[in-house]
């Protein structure tokens, strides 16, 4: 007697979409926005080194080290948007936002100066945010970790 081959059973990871169905197209846009926002605001704090002037110099000591590490900081963000653009970002947000805390703190008309553009870097921001959380649930879901 012939004896049928059974199908091996299939493995419950695998889905029924190959790599190339698989896309991140429509979120990559914002989470690329986001990013280019991290290096926008991380060239941005260096500002305040051109505009030192004529400050003892363990102030420009202080203001250079504070720019230079906050640069660094938002530019080591983007970088990690490559690859974790949900955890990155969101740091990148409470940063950010605890630095306009800051400054509003130590001076209180900093709150309203640029107040149109913290808004629009908050909101893209969030939509970063939002969009690389569901492009990570994606991911995860569909076993592309």
């Amino acid at each position: 007697m012939e004896e049928k081959k059974q199908d091996p059973v299939p493995n419950p990871e695998e889905t029924i979409f190959d790599e190339s169905d698989f896309s991140l197209e429509g979120y990559d846009k914002h989470i690329k926005n986001a990013r280019n926002m991290l290096f926008v605001i991380g060239a941005l704090q260096l500002l305040p080194l051109l505009f030192l002037g004529p400050l003892p110099v363990q102030h420009r000591l202080l203001i250079a080290a504070v720019s230079i590490i906050v640069s660094l900081i938002f530019f080591v963000l983007a970088l990690w948007t490559k690859q974790r653009p949900y955890a990155a970002l969101l740091a990148a947000s409470i940063v950010y936002v605890a630095l306009i805390a800051i400054n509003g703190f130590l001076d209180p008309t900093t709150l309203l100066k640029g107040a149109v553009v913290k808004a629009i870097i908050i909101v893209l921001f969030i939509l970063g945010i939002r969009n690389a959380r569901e492009a990570q649930r994606m991911k995860e879901e569909f076993g592309k970790k």
